[in-house]
């Protein structure tokens, strides 16, 4: 996140509803991946990236977006600053009652997990990742 959006994010005293005013597809977006990964919604790249590097013993989603767009950007900004994927994470799991993580993953993707991932975890996803691109 830059230093003028930062300073009209965090000199606000709600701090949530700044970033949805600022980011509305983004939030949107983290609303839609949040239900779809609670409710166990398939996705086909998700089920590419899993189809490759077979079972695992955590649960998580991904989502790949095939163009570099506004969306994106705004969600690299969003995770990309611990504070507001915090905040984000926070909100997102009390919305749908269990512990919630993000993270952007080669270049166009999202993902969401049950847990911080560590790097081997994320390791043979992100591999997986890029061969299907």
């Amino acid at each position: 996140m830059d230093c003028k959006t930062a300073t009209l994010v965090y000199q606000t005293e709600n701090h949530l509803e700044k970033i949805r005013e600022i980011f509305p597809e983004a939030w949107k977006f983290l609303e839609e991946q949040s239900f779809a990964y609670i409710q166990g919604k398939e996705d086909k790249f998700d089920l590419a990236v899993k189809d490759l590097i077979g079972e695992s013993n955590f649960k998580y989603r991904m989502v790949h977006r095939d163009d570099k767009d506004q969306l994106t950007k705004d969600l690299g900004d969003l995770l990309g600053d611990i504070t507001s994927r915090l905040l984000l994470e926070k909100y997102f799991s009390e919305l749908v009652g269990q512990q919630l993580f993000f993270s952007t993953i080669c270049c166009n993707s999202h993902i969401t997990a049950d847990h911080e991932m560590s790097l081997e975890e994320v390791l043979p996803i992100q591999c997986a990742a890029v061969k299907l691109q």
